[in-house]
C-alpha cells in the first residue's frame, strides 16, 4: 500500500527541510565567520612576524653599518699610523744619509790635508834629496878633480 502524503506532511516536510537549510546555512555561516577569524589572525601574525623581521633586518642593517663605519675608522687610523711611521723613517734615513755624507766629507777633506802634507813633505825630501844629490856631486866632482891632479 502506497502512502499518500497530505499536504499538512508535505508542508511538514518543507518545513522540516527548511529548517534544516537554514541549521545548514547558520553552521556555514559560522564555519566562514570562524574561518575568517583565523584567516584573520593568520594574516596579522603575518603582518606581525614581517614587522619583526623588519625590525630585525633594519637592526641588522644599522649593525653592519656601524661595523663597516668602525673598520673605516680602523683602516684610516692604520693609514694614517702607516704614513706617520714612514714619515719618521724617512727623517731618520734622511739625518742618517745627512750625517753619512757630513762624515764623508770630513774624512774627505782629511785625506786631502793628509795628501797634501804627505805631498808636501815629498817635496821637501826631494828638495832634500836633491840637495844632497848636488851636495855629493860637488864633493865626488871635487874628489874626482883632486884624483886627477
Amino acid at each position: 500500500m502506497a502512502h499518500c502524503s497530505t499536504p499538512a506532511d508535505e508542508l511538514s516536510a518543507l518545513h522540516a527541510e527548511n529548517r534544516h537549510l537554514k541549521d545548514g546555512m547558520v553552521a556555514m555561516r559560522q564555519s566562514l565567520e570562524a574561518l575568517t577569524l583565523d584567516m584573520n589572525a593568520a594574516v596579522q601574525r603575518a603582518q606581525a612576524a614581517a614587522r619583526d623581521e623588519t625590525a630585525n633586518l633594519k637592526l641588522t642593517i644599522a649593525a653592519l653599518r656601524d661595523a663597516l663605519e668602525e673598520l673605516r675608522r680602523e683602516r684610516d687610523r692604520q693609514v694614517q699610523e702607516a704614513v706617520a711611521r714612514g714619515k719618521a723613517e724617512n727623517h731618520e734615513l734622511q739625518n742618517a744619509v745627512q750625517a753619512l755624507r757630513q762624515r764623508l766629507e770630513n774624512e774627505l777633506a782629511a785625506e786631502r790635508e793628509r795628501c797634501a802634507l804627505a805631498l808636501r813633505a815629498g817635496r821637501d825630501e826631494l828638495a832634500q834629496l836633491r840637495g844632497t844629490i848636488a851636495a855629493l856631486r860637488e864633493r865626488l866632482e871635487a874628489e874626482a878633480a883632486r884624483h886627477a891632479r
